[in-house]
């Protein structure tokens, strides 16, 4: 039976491998691969964990990196085109702050997955435009692999995380991860 392939990040390992035993316990015929994204510059909280099967939830630090530019330019017109002027950027992911080597690596893992979960313990316009989020995001676009993300609370809209690449944002509490991991699984891999 073939199996659906789930890459999962967080700012750190511990937390990554709590969300894929969740994960797989509700998904069973998934199979999941753990990252740390870790930026340089960075440092890490100590890992209290995201979500236990036993519905805990746990904290984590956002990561810095690149902010998303959007909106329109400051002028328009025939004197502000070409290269020194480019305009807005269109909507999509942040560009990666990891190292370019370990960007690409990333990348060619997300590339394999079928769906690529990232973890915050709280999603708000910062997020959007550093850290794990942005990261996933990145690394998954070039392949057109839907990125999730998985947060104990989130403070942006539909039209802000869309617009950063996002394919769906979950708040998670108790049992909800078992519904965003079915929800993530086509029927024949629960």
């Amino acid at each position: 039976m073939p199996l659906v392939h789930v890459l999962l990040l967080a700012e750190t390992l511990p937390d990554a491998e709590r969300l894929a035993a969740g994960w797989r316990a509700a998904a069973p015929h998934a199979t999941t691969e753990v990252r740390e994204v870790r930026l340089p510059g960075s440092v890490a909280a100590p890992s209290a964990g995201p979500v236990h099967d036993d519905g805990g939830a746990g904290r984590g630090v956002l990561l810095a990196g690149p902010a998303i530019p959007v909106g329109r330019p400051a002028a328009v017109g025939p004197q502000d085109a070409g290269p020194a002027h480019p305009g807005p950027s269109a909507p999509g992911p942040a560009p990666s702050a990891l190292p370019r080597a370990e960007g690409a690596e990333l990348a060619d893992v997300a590339g394999r997955a079928d769906v690529v979960v990232a973890y915050v313990t709280r999603l708000d316009g910062e997020g959007l435009h550093k850290g794990v989020v942005v990261e996933a995001a990145a690394a998954a676009a070039p392949h057109a692999v839907p990125v999730v993300v998985v947060t104990g609370r989130s403070e942006v809209s539909r039209r802000e995380w869309s617009t950063a690449g996002l394919s769906g944002v979950h708040e998670v509490v108790g049992e909800d991860l078992a519904r965003v991991a079915r929800t993530w699984s086509p029927g024949w891999a629960r």
